[in-house]
């Protein structure tokens, strides 16, 4: 009377068992295992030649603002541009495609204040309410709230958003994103041809970053 019901279960358990070993075979081989070299990806020349990036001598960090990493590094990525050779420069470019999902979804807050002029001056906030107070930026009404809280003017802002700066540099975004195909925040564009994403704890990773400014070729590991 109970055998088929109990050769039922019995096999369910062990496609489950199954299923989950194979997960997490795959988990540890794949992602907690993942090859040194793919933290660092060369362009050849002809790829850099027809890159969206239009500053060369430059490094270019691609970040979002709901990246923990991202924010745990500002203060290393600050000394970084500090210690930049003459006529270089550190560029930041917030992640974005076509979606505006996930990481991407606050693209657009860091355009517009970037066209404002005030990027620098509120990315802390942004990253706190993001991160920290779990506050969704992409939403109208919470971002009207945000803005009001942090003395940005929300007529002034919302002028900024429709211009055609901001969609510009919307583009150019998503242009960038996906050109490198960048699937990890940070991710440093070095020079248009070297693609990064930290492998060391800095300043050896800002050692890194200057090697592949200055000289074209990676440190050793």
């Amino acid at each position: 009377m109970y055998k088929r019901p109990l050769l039922f279960i019995g096999y369910t358990l062990i496609v489950i068992f199954a299923s989950s070993l194979m997960t997490s075979v795959y988990f540890h081989k794949y992602v907690m295992t993942a090859p040194a070299g793919e933290s660092l990806r060369f362009i050849t020349a002809e790829q850099a030649e027809n890159s969206p990036l239009k500053d060369i001598n430059a490094i270019v960090e691609v970040f979002s603002y709901a990246c923990h990493y991202c924010e745990v590094n500002e203060g290393n990525i600050a000394e970084l541009e500090k210690n930049l050779p003459v006529g270089t420069r550190l560029i930041r470019l917030h992640l974005n495609d076509a979606e505006q999902s996930g990481m991407a979804a606050f693209a657009p807050l860091f355009a517009t204040l970037t066209v404002m002029g005030i990027e620098a001056r509120h990315r802390p906030a942004a990253y706190q309410a993001i991160i920290k107070d779990k506050i969704d930026l992409a939403d109208k009404a919470q971002l009207a709230r945000w803005l009001q809280a942090n003395g940005i003017d929300e007529a002034e802002y919302a002028k900024a958003k429709d211009s055609e700066q901001v969609s510009a540099m919307l583009g150019y975004m998503t242009a960038v994103s996906s050109y490198y195909q960048i699937n990890a925040t940070p991710s440093f564009i070095v020079n248009r041809k070297w693609l990064a994403t930290q492998d060391r704890d800095f300043p050896a990773f800002s050692k890194q970053l200057l090697s592949l400014l200055q000289h074209d070729k990676p440190l050793e590991p």
